[in-house]
């Protein structure tokens, strides 16, 4: 049944010449929305990859998908002392509270009650200005399972390719949007036949940027390191050009507090972002899927809270998981949806990618 359905929608697409994105402007989008072939396109691929994760979770990994919150309290964004990422305040009522920034906080406390693998396909708000790179309004895919960081990065490579195959399904949809569809159709065939991503730790990526002169791609904070998009750009070149790879063990104070140290340096932490190369040399490439296992004891919960300088009230339930008897080490991830279009397209710029971008101080319709 899910083949056939892919079947149909791509021979929608059969012989379709290449559609061009139409000039996002709030005055005339709605109506682009509704005559616009290329919105017609991007509608179905996005489908596609909605059904290719509902297949891949529930279907292959036996994960159970959860319906979360739009509002809450306790946010995971900022990420750490100097980041640019933003939490999205709002009054509801008499209560001041934020937009949800991630389902992570959700998943866990539902995890304990005998679930292995849960997760959603929701949006996420995030404050920071919108660029092509951000939106502060985006689609993320994010799992929780019992397991450690090892067993995260298995999942989330085993997510990628299938969800890169199903768009093999559709190649004819893939190709009328892409910019360059052989070039989508390769990365498609690689990420299939490539067995495990690359490797390296945080440390050699600053180092290997630094002995090819970019140092100006990684930020020094009295808080720690952090690379910027184009530092992961130009890693990409030179470690795994063809296919994503991994980044693992950050500096511990850059990222949140809720990612376990590493118990073999505490100054680090058991997390990876897997970054795509561009597929064309203008187009979209850098961190899409981000991971990590978390925190598992209280003490070391409170001490990266002291490190980063965060209040320890609005995550006392967060923390008192921890010394439950029915908790387990856990881990889990969240794919930018939209990065990852953006990316399979050749494209540069996630607006793109998505119907109605929701961007800060501008105003949209409806």
């Amino acid at each position: 049944m899910y083949k056939e359905l892919l079947y149909q929608i791509n021979k929608q697409f059969e012989g379709s010449e290449q559609l061009s994105s139409p000039e996002y402007k709030v005055e005339s989008h709605v109506h682009d929305l509704a005559t616009k072939n290329y919105w017609n396109a991007i509608l179905n691929l996005r489908h596609v990859i909605r059904l290719a994760c509902d297949n891949f979770f529930a279907y292959k990994k036996s994960g159970i998908n959860v319906d979360l919150f739009m509002i809450t309290p306790s946010v995971s964004s900022p990420m750490g002392p100097g980041s640019d990422s933003e939490a999205i305040p709002i009054k509801f009522g008499k209560l001041e509270t934020f937009l949800v920034d991630s389902s992570q906080f959700g998943f866990e406390p539902i995890l304990m009650n005998n679930f292995d693998l849960l997760y959603c396909y929701l949006p996420s708000m995030r404050g920071e200005d919108p660029d092509k790179r951000h939106l502060n309004q985006f689609f993320h895919c994010e799992a929780e399972l019992k397991g450690n960081l090892n067993d995260v990065i298995k999942l989330v490579e085993d997510y990628i390719k299938s969800i890169t195959n199903s768009l093999y399904e559709v190649s004819s949809l893939v190709s009328c949007l892409s910019l360059s569809p052989e070039h989508s159709i390769k990365a498609i065939q690689i990420i299939s036949k490539t067995e495990n991503f690359k490797k390296i730790t945080f440390d050699l990526a600053v180092k290997t940027l630094e002995e090819h002169g970019y140092s100006q791609y990684i930020n020094y904070t009295d808080h720690g390191r952090d690379i910027s998009s184009q530092g992961e750009l130009e890693l990409a070149k030179i470690i795994s050009p063809d296919a994503p790879f991994w980044i693992t063990h950050f500096d511990r104070d850059r990222v949140p507090f809720y990612q376990k140290p590493n118990p073999e340096n505490k100054n680090q932490t058991l997390n990876a972002d897997l970054i795509f190369p561009p597929l064309i040399e203008t187009s979209f490439g850098g961190e899409i899927v981000g991971c990590g296992q978390r925190q598992d004891t209280e003490s070391e919960c409170y001490e990266s809270l002291d490190r980063q300088n965060l209040s320890k009230s609005q995550y006392d339930w967060y923390i008192s998981l921890r010394g439950m008897p029915e908790y387990k080490t856990t881990s889990g991830f969240g794919m930018g949806v939209e990065r990852y279009i953006t990316w399979l397209l050749c494209r540069d710029d996630i607006k793109n990618s998505i119907p109605y971008p929701r961007l800060k101080n501008i105003t949209t319709l409806p």
